[in-house]
């Protein structure tokens, strides 16, 4: 009774296992035979490729640091080409300074606390930095950023009565 009970959770496996590689195309197929029982199935195959190492594409040339006679016979060491360097978005998006303006109306917690939740990238020790600088010259650069995030900066800086200006900066 269990060995008969055995064959059958095996012959189910079996038909699990079938179902399962039916789901492919024919040329993917693949004989599953559990181990015990003998299969006169017979069904396409697929085989197995074996993992392929990557070649270059390209010659390699000679490795830096090595060493060549030159035309006299003495040693020359080789040289890189360096490649002109590839501009990159980032080289040619415009950078805009958030200026915080002052103003002898501010309360310093109120600025501070302000900026820090306004730019989370500020500290608060940097904040109250910036804060006395806009005291004492008018003016101070709380930030560099894109064009978007500095609009975005001031306006929400004007929501809470704290004045600022974007400019753009020179590179």
């Amino acid at each position: 009774e269990v060995s008969h009970t055995m064959a059958s959770v095996r012959i189910l496996a079996f038909l699990a296992l079938l179902a399962v590689a039916a789901a492919f195309s024919p040329s993917t197929l693949v004989s599953f035979t559990p181990s015990g029982m003998k299969s006169t199935c017979v069904g396409p195959t697929m085989q197995l490729a074996s993992p392929q190492i990557a070649k270059p594409k390209v010659d390699i040339g000679h490795q830096l640091g090595t060493t060549q006679p030159d035309a006299q016979g003495k040693a020359k060491t080789a040289t890189p080409k360096l490649a002109p360097k590839k501009k990159t978005q980032d080289d040619e998006t415009p950078m805009y300074k958030v200026i915080l303006i002052g103003d002898t109306e501010y309360e310093q917690a109120h600025v501070v606390t302000q900026i820090t939740k306004v730019i989370p990238s500020v500290q608060k020790e940097e904040a109250v930095r910036i804060y006395v600088e806009a005291q004492m010259t008018g003016s101070s650069v709380i930030i560099v950023v894109t064009e978007e995030h500095a609009e975005h900066y001031v306006q929400q800086l004007k929501r809470q009565q704290i004045y600022a200006k974007m400019e753009k900066e020179k590179k």
